[in-house]
């Protein structure tokens, strides 16, 4: 149920009032959470799907300011606590061992307190410390400690609160990167190398891009260099025969015309077209069991470049800028066993392990550039404008940019659903006293619970925050110890990934009475699956019998030579 501060009723959508160019949502309980939509202008449509920005939909702590912009545009501010703003990061999956949280939450931390001291270039006349995206560090707000595994990372954060990372007694801008090319960087290109950035191996070796390999057929390349524009002009018009690396350029050839671009030109170029003109083609797929495709198509400069078979084949290795701490050698070396001082170590060589007083609220700039928000409140809110102005306080609203903020209250976010949840089990059938599984599949990280219901509708057994990686998987609901009983039952799979709530479609449960037979020691699997148990060990009886007889036979005839 949503508490107000006074009572409020909701005028019809058409309803719409002018308020400043400012409006301030402040929560009166520190529970208080925002869910909160944000649409973007969209350019023409005549531009590609991988072009358009996606719906901002996320939920947040704290205060929210809406700020309109010269441009008519709104920028979304969430002002919080600095450790709820860590509990929002979204830099490494929460499911990595403990020691590699700790050591990707200090490394944020000083970070983010480097810039809140330092302030980003601009970012003080527009009233934030630091934004979130990857120019700074991935901000998806109070999405993160509700979804799966949040408490590891909600822990992670709380167990060294106030640990940051320091250089001669000043915090340290810990850089940080997914994977590593063979070893880390201690500048960026043009840079200066310091002390606290030493070059050391990446301790990636087992990461997911740590190799990769990016095919593109020539008429493919030449396509996305045609459809690529430099102030206005296409950078290639005619066809591509051939291409080749010498140092950090790249010599491209056509039947009449050749250019050079810089490595990170050259990689710009695909990443900018590739998945707008071939979207079922790039980025390629990872080649790697686990499925899926490379993140961009092409996800470094760090690569070889070979001409094969009509196409143009890129041997590559890692993702991201290679300064400061590969995120996958974090929880590589964490896997092994090492602490998240000793991981810090590594990658940031004579920083120290300092604790610093946190600052009591951190500003973000969680969105700019939208045209329209839309939020739902859960808890008690104060509303007002710029200028003082008092709202009404209502649940639902929404607010337009333009000329002025306007506000229309009664609409909440409609928000297209992220997470998606498939039930592989249609229907289990198991014998009383038998283990009880159900399969599924998220497409990411979720809080899983099961609530089975018997004949009658009345529930029996209910299964609660269980945090699942993406992928398949399989629950228990029944086990020998604590097995349902003869009946038929009705199971529903629920995940919530922290902004997302899916059900599965009900999945049919029917529990045979149980045979007269001995019993046996719990199996690995389902109901169906553990019925092979006794075959199985009729099977084993049978070849051991006739092996039993061979042995026996050969024995039999070398006594007869004795």
């Amino acid at each position: 149920m949503v508490a107000v501060v006074a009572p409020w009723r909701a005028p019809a959508p058409a309803d719409a009032q002018t308020g400043s160019d400012r409006l301030i949502l402040e929560p009166a309980d520190p529970d208080t959470i925002f869910t909160v939509q944000g649409l973007y202008p969209q350019p023409s449509d005549n531009v590609c799907q991988a072009k358009r920005r996606l719906p901002l939909q996320a939920k947040y702590r704290g205060r929210l300011e809406l700020v309109l912009d010269s441009d008519g545009e709104i920028e979304l501010i969430n002002q919080l606590s600095f450790s709820h703003y860590l509990r929002g990061l979204a830099e490494v999956p929460t499911s990595w061992p403990a020691a590699a949280l700790r050591a990707q939450v200090i490394a944020a931390r000083s970070y983010g307190l480097y810039h809140y001291r330092q302030g980003l270039s601009g970012a003080g006349a527009r009233g934030y410390h630091i934004c979130a995206t990857d120019q700074c560090q991935v901000y998806r707000g109070a999405t993160i400690e509700l979804g799966a595994f949040g408490d590891r990372w909600v822990d992670a954060v709380e167990s060294t609160r106030g640990e940051v990372l320091t250089y001669d007694g000043d915090v340290i801008q810990a850089f940080y990167f997914s994977t590593s090319d063979g070893r880390t960087r201690s500048s960026f290109p043009g840079g200066t190398a310091q002390a606290w950035l030493p070059s050391v191996d990446g301790e990636d070796h087992d990461a997911p891009l740590a190799r990769w390999v990016a095919r593109f057929p020539v008429d493919d390349l030449a396509a996305i260099f045609r459809a690529h524009t430099h102030d206005g002009v296409p950078i290639w018009r005619g066809n591509i025969t051939g291409a080749q690396r010498s140092g950090g350029t790249i010599a491209i050839s056509g039947s009449s015309d050749q250019a050079e671009q810089s490595l990170s030109d050259f990689r710009h170029t695909i990443n900018a077209e590739a998945a707008c003109l071939f979207p079922n083609r790039y980025p390629n797929p990872t080649g790697t069991q686990s499925g899926g495709r490379l993140p961009q198509a092409v996800p470094s400069t760090s690569f070889s470049l070979r001409v094969r078979d009509g196409a143009v084949v890129l041997r590559g290795s890692g993702w991201g800028h290679y300064v400061g701490m590969s995120q996958w050698g974090a929880n590589s070396l964490a896997e092994r066993g090492r602490g998240h001082g000793d991981i810090l170590k590594h990658y940031y060589g004579p920083a120290e392990l300092t604790r610093f007083d946190e600052p009591g609220s951190i500003r973000v700039l969680a969105a700019e550039g939208l045209r329209r928000i839309r939020i739902e409140v859960d808890g008690p809110v104060r509303v007002r404008t710029g200028n003082g102005g008092r709202l009404a306080p209502g649940n639902t609203f929404e607010v337009r940019g333009g000329r002025a903020l306007e506000i229309r209250r009664g609409i909440g976010p409609r928000l297209r659903t992220i997470l998606d949840l498939r039930a592989r089990s249609r229907a289990v059938e198991a014998t009383e006293g038998e283990p009880v599984g159900l399969r599924f599949e998220a497409s990411r990280s979720a809080v899983i619970s099961v609530r089975v219901t018997d004949a009658n509708g009345a529930p029996v057994r209910t299964l609660q925050d269980l945090s699942y990686t993406s992928g398949p998987h399989r629950v228990r609901v029944a086990t020998r110890a604590d097995p349902l009983p003869a009946g038929a039952y009705t199971a529903v799979i629920v995940a919530y990934d922290g902004l997302d709530r899916v059900r599965s479609q009900p999945i049919p449960i029917t529990i045979l009475p149980a045979a007269d037979v001995a019993p046996t020691d719990e199996g690995p699997g389902a109901g169906e699956t553990s019925r092979a148990l006794p075959i199985g060990i009729a099977i084993l009886a049978l070849v051991g019998a006739a092996l039993l007889g061979v042995f026996w036979r050969r024995s039999f005839r070398s006594s007869q030579h004795v």
